[in-house]
């Protein structure tokens, strides 16, 4: 073989072993049972920060009663369809934006208008969450409210 086919050879061995070598990485790093292929959530074994409501967790740190218990139980029962609803609006929303931006040519009041959309979308999520933990507040008594405010204080400072 003449050297200049032995230097093409060469870097043609090269450049696939190193693209192949990285696809079994990235394969194997999705392949994880803990991660999602589609998208950036971690699963079940990723806490992160511990996110979202749970009764159980509540109940322990607040001392709820059984009464107290089933209440807030149905209070985020009779509120999740709201809030699941809500979110898949955010999400459509969240879409068609992503979809504007990439039109050519740039059409800034169509982005403007599904922008401000989305700032409605965020204001009506924060009001149902809001109304939530009135309803929740409302279950509970003076000392059990300064635990849970404590408990978010606590929260927040870890981030």
């Amino acid at each position: 073989m003449k050297k200049s086919s032995k230097a093409l050879l060469a870097s043609v061995l090269i450049v696939s072993s190193l693209g192949l070598g990285a696809t079994v990485s990235a394969k194997q790093l999705s392949d994880r049972p803990d991660c999602e292929r589609s998208g950036h959530r971690m699963g079940a074994s990723y806490k992160h920060g511990d996110k979202g409501f749970n009764v159980d967790r509540m109940a322990e740190k607040l001392n709820l009663g059984d009464d107290q218990r089933t209440q807030i139980e149905a209070i985020m029962e009779a509120s999740k369809q709201q809030i699941s609803d809500q979110r898949d609006k955010m999400q459509a929303n969240r879409e068609q934006l992503k979809s504007l931006t990439k039109q050519s040519p740039f059409d800034e009041a169509a982005v403007r208008t599904v922008a401000d959309a989305q700032g409605d979308l965020n204001a009506d999520m924060i009001v149902l969450r809001a109304q939530q933990r009135a309803k929740i507040n409302a279950i509970l008594t003076d000392e059990q409210r300064a635990e849970l405010e404590d408990m978010s204080g606590k929260k927040r400072r870890h981030r």
